[in-house]
């Protein structure tokens, strides 16, 4: 599970590089190589194959061309085809999928013959099992009949793609063909062949990635990644899609490895400055904004981003299954209101996306899967992390029961996810009364379910939702963690070494937040350390616990409030006096 975790994320490029997504693919290249000796009568290929009637409905994409900076030969007939590939590309490297695959889609009505749009079609839709598989696998198939067509101009037979959109073709059919290492290699080659094709040497860094070890060191791919990147971004320091590249890079680094705040949030200010329109670039602002503690800031991007994204899907009569960001960004809001201590606003956010209703077609949809495991916790979630009196009744209430047709009817993976918050819910509700035997029964359980949804890794590997189901189960290990620690700690002095255990462990098992998608454990368990060493009279480990909670999440309010505090009672008067006016700035408005 946790090498599964370490690799999962949303967003194409991240689940392109970081996990093999030919889920149901992996023979396609195997057979443009190896035709078999008896073929099946094959549907001559249409348009309308790979424009799902979802696209198919809506009006033409729009360009923004601040974001295209990129340059690249696109082999087409017509210009305007072309066009769309550029923009389509452009929307990738910002991570806007939906709106990539568009004008892809815009880009082959235009020019049924125009390789590359066939091939961003395949990068779009590259999430494993989403509800555009069947168009993106007959995008790939038509991808690579077209790698060595020829058209006759002037009584000649002139390849339909030129040898670097080849290229492409070939690194992107190897990455499907589940060869890992191989598509490495393939994109490798793409870059070294074509040194001045900014495009394929971005991806070829990417590719190389391979994240932080528990520690928050860079593991050898990243640190290799990182140094290339650098020399690229030296060369190229106002390209808006290399510095989003750079950008992304550093999106789930500790802020010590990085220095988030000096050297990558100046660079995220700019790429939103060039691109104020853009809601993805806003987006990406707010998560810097919020990993470098500056949470009013964060909640003005955000906040902005919700608006521009609402915009947009009232203009293109787009609905939250296709516009996954506009849920993101208010998931994301209402994480930067709790950090400084707006919970009610943060509750009304929470609220609001909760009355979102899924279509029964839609189910697997990108912004469906966000209402089931995201925005339907949401709330539950918030109290957990406020955790007063009456909040974990007020929790279990607000999650979906029973009856819910859509979740329990089909016994969607959801279903245990919301069974373990409400047990956990149970449990928190148990020792608020003082019953701590029936707290313990209902660990006990969570526990148990928590077993059962990692026992369901191969389901969740065939479902649409794996990104989702990857956070939730991070989530429970985590609140198993802090319930144990509650549980022993309501035994007794005796307990309390247990209890400090567990709580270390949670805190411990806390994955840093992914891009553009908030930490879906709301508090740092560091917090609940320190609040355990407050309540047995360690206040020096208190303190050291405050501070690695402010290193996890900076100027986080309860954790400001909480270490000032602590430094009250050690008698540091002028330390607390400090920590004092960092928490009136976090509060104001």
């Amino acid at each position: 599970m946790k090498s599964m975790i370490m690799c999962i994320e949303w967003r194409t490029l991240g689940v392109i590089f970081g996990l093999s997504i030919g889920l149901g693919f992996g023979s396609t290249w195997a057979q443009a190589k190896k035709k078999p000796t008896v073929e099946a009568p094959r549907r001559p290929f249409t348009i309308d194959q790979v424009v799902h009637p979802v696209v198919a409905a809506l009006p033409q994409p729009e360009f923004y061309d601040p974001i295209v900076s990129i340059p690249m030969a696109i082999s087409s007939r017509s210009p305007l085809a072309s066009r769309h590939v550029l923009q389509g590309l452009a929307y990738i490297q910002a991570a806007w999928d939906f709106e990539a695959y568009r004008h892809f889609c815009a880009a082959v009505r235009l020019d049924p013959d125009c390789m590359m749009a066939y091939w961003g079609i395949g990068l779009a839709l590259s999430a494993p099992n989403n509800e555009f598989a069947h168009e993106r696998m007959v995008a790939v198939e038509r991808m690579i009949e077209l790698m060595d067509a020829t058209v006759q101009v002037g009584g000649k037979d002139v390849p339909i793609a030129s040898p670097m959109e080849q290229k492409y073709a070939l690194a992107l059919a190897t990455l499907f063909a589940l060869q890992g290492g191989q598509a490495l290699e393939a994109f490798k080659v793409l870059s070294n062949t074509f040194p001045n094709n900014l495009q394929a040497k971005c991806l070829a860094i990417y590719l190389q990635r391979d994240g932080y070890d528990e520690f928050g060191s860079a593991n050898l791919g990243q640190e290799r990644a990182v140094e290339e990147m650098e020399k690229v971004v030296d060369d190229n320091r106002e390209n808006i899609g290399v510095l989003s590249f750079w950008a992304m890079l550093h999106a789930e680094a500790p802020e010590a490895a990085t220095k988030l705040r000096e050297e990558i949030l100046p660079v995220v200010r700019k790429i939103a400055r060039r691109a104020p329109e853009f809601p993805p670039y806003q987006h990406l602002l707010g998560h810097f904004e919020w990993r470098c503690g500056n949470h009013h800031l964060a909640e003005i991007a955000l906040t902005r981003a919700t608006s521009l994204y609402a915009a947009h899907m009232k203009k293109h009569k787009l609905t939250f299954h296709e516009c996954d960001g506009w849920i993101r960004c208010q998931l994301f809001l209402a994480t930067a209101m709790h950090s400084r201590g707006k919970f009610e606003e943060a509750m009304k956010i929470a609220e609001r996306l909760t009355k979102l209703q899924i279509e029964g077609t839609r189910l697997g949809s990108a912004g469906a899967n966000l209402v089931v495991w995201e925005v339907r916790t949401l709330p539950a979630r918030l109290y957990l992390a406020r955790g007063w009196k009456g909040d974990f009744a007020k929790g279990i209430a607000s999650l979906p029961g029973k009856n819910h047709p859509q979740l329990f009817k089909d016994r969607t993976l959801s279903i245990f996810y919301l069974e373990a918050l409400r047990q956990y819910l149970e449990c928190r509700k148990g020792l608020e009364a003082g019953d701590r035997d029936l707290a313990h029964k209902y660990r006990l359980a969570l526990s148990e379910t928590l077993e059962r949804m990692e026992g369901l890794q191969a389901n969740a590997m065939k479902s649409s939702s794996i990104s989702e189901y990857v956070r939730a189960v991070t989530a429970l290990q985590v609140y198993v963690s802090e319930a144990r620690g509650f549980v022993a700690l309501a035994g007794g002095k005796i307990d309390w070494a247990i209890a400090r255990s567990w709580f270390k462990s949670a805190a411990e098992k806390q994955q840093r937040p992914s891009l553009l998608m908030p930490p879906v454990v709301v508090l740092p368990m560091e917090i609940r350390l320190a609040q355990f060493f407050v309540q047995t009279g360690v206040l020096a480990r208190a303190v050291e616990s405050y501070q690695e909670a402010l290193r996890r999440r900076p100027n986080d309010l309860v954790a400001l409030q909480g270490y000032q505090q602590c430094l009250l009672q050690l008698g540091h008067q002028s330390d607390a006096v400090g920590i004092g006016k960092l928490i009136e700035d976090v509060r104001k408005p």
